[in-house]
């Protein structure tokens, strides 16, 4: 922990646990050794308090059981895990679990919300997925009803669940209007379900890419609309907030989250994090570390 980080630091409120390291995922599709050594270099440096789970996919938990079982060492703390997986994989889990004895266990499991799915379908999977499940709800179409049929399998099962929104990828398509992102966040506001995001969010602001000339989404973006979603404004100003490109119209100190005139404390950061944006996928945590650095909002570390 760095001493000059407080408890009620709202950059500590803010961004614990903010990113699910996703190294092998695209772009960065990082070979299973690789992953594993960022994932453990991140969990042990100076910012490791801003990395939480390891996310997997469930065809590749054996390779990982059998990388793990020969390198931990006996004061490695246990590693946590988001796992991506079809109802049908449920079986690999269990067994990778059995496998670690209680050197990594699985926290959540994230899998796709298919077309048409109705209450009863979902309640199976989350019975079947034994875990907290974070259900990915395709953006393209009007998302309140699949939204709703979260909500009455919640219900139904007293089970904890959540939805999933892809952020980015690998074509301009993939890539969801602020417009769509702001309408996103406030249904889940307005239904109480908390909001894993993935995809295309290695830098804090809304930037276009040289590279690929994609306009890419900002984490930073991201948890100030979060935040003023929570507060209760409107999916207009989400999308401003969204749509924002000037690094210049938002601050992160300990005292609070700015954006232009709005400014959200630490203990509404807390509550945001807790009730509504959980945290997003990134196959980068050295990005956005980087960035935070270099924009004063981190201290540099020592």
């Amino acid at each position: 922990m760095l001493p000059e980080i407080t408890r009620r630091d709202a950059r500590r409120e803010a961004l614990t646990g903010l990113i699910d390291y996703a190294g092998l995922f695209p772009p960065a599709s990082l070979g299973m050794e690789e992953a594993v050594a960022e994932y453990r270099a991140a969990r042990t440096g100076p910012q490791a308090w801003m990395v939480d789970r390891f996310i997997c996919p469930a065809d590749r938990l054996l390779e990982l059981a059998g990388l793990l079982t020969t390198t931990m060492t006996e004061d490695e703390e246990p590693w946590s895990l988001v796992v991506t997986a079809r109802p049908d994989e449920a079986a690999a889990i269990a067994d990778f679990v059995a496998e670690m004895s209680g050197g990594a266990d699985v926290d959540a499991v994230e899998t796709p919300l298919a077309d048409g799915a109705d209450t009863a379908l979902v309640v199976r999977l989350m019975e079947t997925l034994q875990s907290v499940v974070f259900f990915e709800v395709p953006w393209r179409r009007p998302v309140e009803p699949a939204l709703d049929v979260l909500v009455t399998a919640r219900a139904a099962s007293g089970r904890t669940l959540g939805a999933k929104v892809r952020c980015g990828g690998v074509v301009a398509e993939a890539f969801p209007s602020p417009e769509v992102l702001a309408g996103f966040l406030a249904a889940c506001r307005d239904r109480g379900l908390p909001v894993k995001a993935t995809a295309g969010l290695h830098h804090p602001f809304r930037h276009t890419d040289p590279a690929t000339g994609f306009t890419h989404h900002g984490f930073v973006n991201l948890l100030a609309a979060a935040a003023l979603a929570h507060g209760g404004v409107s999916p207009a100003v989400l999308a401003e907030v969204l749509a924002d490109t000037d690094p210049g119209g938002f601050d992160l100190t300990a005292r609070g989250l700015v954006w232009r005139d709005h400014r959200i404390d630490a203990g509404d950061l807390a509550a945001v994090r807790r009730d509504l944006f959980v945290g997003y996928g990134s196959c980068s945590f050295d990005e956005p570390v980087a960035d935070l650095t270099a924009l004063g909002i981190l201290p540099v570390a020592s």
